[in-house]
Order: structure tokens, then C-alpha cells, then sequence
């Protein structure tokens, strides 16, 4: 993943307008934090994305550090932790939604406090370099986390023709995360292919794939046999992402998996190639493997919990489902 880090600021006041949509979030959540574990988000943008949340009638607890961005990260490591461990002692955040990623939450890692999120854990949303907090949770059996939009990128989107249909499909996908969901050949998986038929269950992981790589042979990788394992990335090179495979590949994580589903690849050099890796790859999978879903660094892309039951078939139909 290559992504850059703009700069911080201060976020803006609510302004009073119809949400474009109903809201995403169950009933139980009525206040969300928002914290900044990576780079920092334009201000411009996190003012946006919480007046979104405002107007659908949240309340938004914002712990963004008041100093200035330290090079490409929102704060030093230890005001960015602090932040976070402020959320989670809040009784009053039902959820925690991530500004932006970019890098950062990997250095975190070694500073959270695991015994405060095991006995707080509220769900903490976010994608891309948020996979770093979300394989870490794993690691430690919390698995509330979704894989969903941010508050200064999705959340932040112009809501103009026709982008308010697409913000209304990745409103809609991330709602089904919350609870029970399924995708289909009808709707998310229509542009799907099958790479290896089969039928499988586990528990889901949805990842970035360079970060997820970055965390192998560390204290805070998930053991991910029995995984259903859901893979993007943005502006990686076709033979980055075959290096990628090959390392999970020679740690025997691919062997592993109980199914493998490989969502968006966007800003890849030669992206001809990239078929043809993944089917070479996907003869290391024990069961289905999967191809095309619209996940990832994309808008809108589906949603995803973290670490709760899946169910994958591959076969004349794909479907798709949790618990």
C-alpha cells in the first residue's frame, strides 16, 4: 500500500441538512469517537465526514491531538495510542471510526493497552492501514472490528449525481456488517469469478495485503488456519503483490485457509498480469478462491466484519455470508 498523509486541522461545526440516506449503524450506537491512528486527515474533509455522522443524528466525540502532524503520521505514537485508549475508557462511544489510514497503526501495536480493548470492545471501523489494529485485535481474540469506510475519505465524498448513488451502495454494505450479511451473484458478486470451486467456512479476515504481510513473523499476527482470508491493496505493482503471495505462500498461510477472496487492485503497474498470478496462487488454497470483489480501495466498496463466521461457495453461483 502507498498512500500519503495531508495535513491535520480542526473540525467545523455541524450544518443542518437531510442526510442523503438512512443511517448504517444499529440502534445501540448513538455516540462515535473518532480518532486519528495513522496520518493525518485535511481538515476540510474531517469536517465533512462528521457532519455526516451529525446529521444523521450522532454525536461525535472527536480525540484528534492538537499538536502538528509528526512527518507522515497525525501525531507522535504516544498521543496517538493516548487518543485511542481515551475512546475505549469513554463509557458513553458505542463505536470507534478511524479519520483516515495511511501508515502508522503497526507502531501502535506494541503500546496498546490489550487488556483495556479486551474489556471495552467496542467496534473500531476503519480499512487499509487500519488492517494493522484489526489483525492485532485478532491476535488477542477481539473480534468487533469492521472493515468499513472513514470519516475523511468515504464519509467526506461529494454527494452530487451520480455520486450519491454510490455513496448510498457503500452506506448500504456497510450497514449489512454490522449484523448478519450476505452478498450474492445478483448484487456485490456479480463481477466475481470463480478461480477454485468449493465450499467453505471460518472466520473472516479482511486485509490490506501489504500490511498484513508487514505483520507476519511479529507477536501481533492472528494464526489464520481456518480463515476465510478477503485481500486488497492500492498502488502496488503486479510483482509486489506476486512477492506478497509468495511470502504467505512460504510461511504456509495459503495452505491454511479455508478460502481466499481477492477484492480490488487498483493503481497496479501491468494490472494485465495480475490474473494470472492469482490463479497461480489459488492452487495453493485448500478450498474456493474467489476473484473481482468490490472491496477495497475503491468507492463504493463492501464492508466487512473482523473475525466473525463466514461462509463462502464457489461454484455456477457465488454467495458469500456471515453470522
Amino acid at each position: 500500500m502507498d498512500s500519503s498523509a495531508p495535513e491535520s486541522g480542526t473540525v467545523n461545526e455541524a450544518v443542518n441538512t437531510v442526510p442523503p440516506c438512512p443511517s448504517p449503524f444499529p440502534s445501540t450506537v448513538r455516540n462515535i469517537g473518532v480518532f486519528c491512528p495513522a496520518g493525518a486527515p485535511p481538515p476540510e474533509k474531517l469536517a465533512k465526514g462528521c457532519r455526516k455522522l451529525r446529521q444523521w443524528g450522532f454525536h461525535v466525540c472527536l480525540a484528534v491531538p492538537d499538536s502538528a502532524p509528526d512527518r507522515y503520521l497525525a501525531a507522535s505514537d504516544e498521543e496517538r495510542v493516548q487518543a485511542f485508549h481515551q475512546l475505549l475508557e469513554d463509557e458513553s462511544v458505542d463505536a470507534i471510526m478511524a479519520a483516515r489510514g495511511g501508515y502508522g497503526c503497526a507502531r501502535l501495536l506494541d503500546r496498546i493497552d490489550w487488556q483495556l480493548w479486551e474489556t471495552s470492545p467496542k467496534p473500531v471501523i476503519g480499512y487499509s492501514d487500519l488492517t494493522a489494529l484489526h489483525l492485532g485485535a485478532l491476535r488477542h481474540g477481539i473480534t468487533t472490528g469492521i472493515c468499513g469506510p472513514m470519516v475523511a475519505s468515504e464519509m467526506a465524498r461529494g454527494l452530487d449525481e451520480p455520486a450519491t448513488a454510490a455513496f448510498t451502495t457503500a452506506v448500504h454494505w456497510f450497514a449489512r456488517a454490522w449484523g448478519a450479511g450476505e452478498c450474492s451473484t445478483e448484487g456485490a458478486l456479480a463481477s466475481a469469478t470463480v478461480l477454485q470451486p468449493g465450499a467453505a467456512s471460518g472466520f473472516i479476515v479482511p486485509a490490506t495485503l501489504a500490511v498484513l504481510v508487514s505483520l507476519l513473523g511479529t507477536t501481533h499476527m492472528p494464526d489464520l488456519e481456518g480463515a476465510i482470508l478477503v485481500l486488497e491493496d492500492i498502488n502496488e505493482a503486479a510483482y509486489r503483490v506476486d512477492r506478497y503471495l509468495t511470502q504467505l505462500r512460504q510461511t504456509g498461510v495459503l495452505q491454511h485457509l479455508s478460502g481466499l477472496v481477492l477484492g480490488a487492485f487498483g493503481g497496479c503497474d501491468y494490472p494485465e498480469w495480475l490474473p494470472q498470478t492469482f490463479e497461480e496462487f489459488a492452487g495453493h488454497v485448500p478450498g474456493p478462491v474467489i476473484s473481482g470483489l468490490p472491496f477495497g480501495h475503491r468507492f463504493p466498496s463492501l464492508s466487512f466484519p473482523v473475525g466473525r463466521t463466514g461462509f463462502l461457495e464457489a461454484g455456477d453461483e457465488i454467495r458469500f455470508s456471515w453470522l
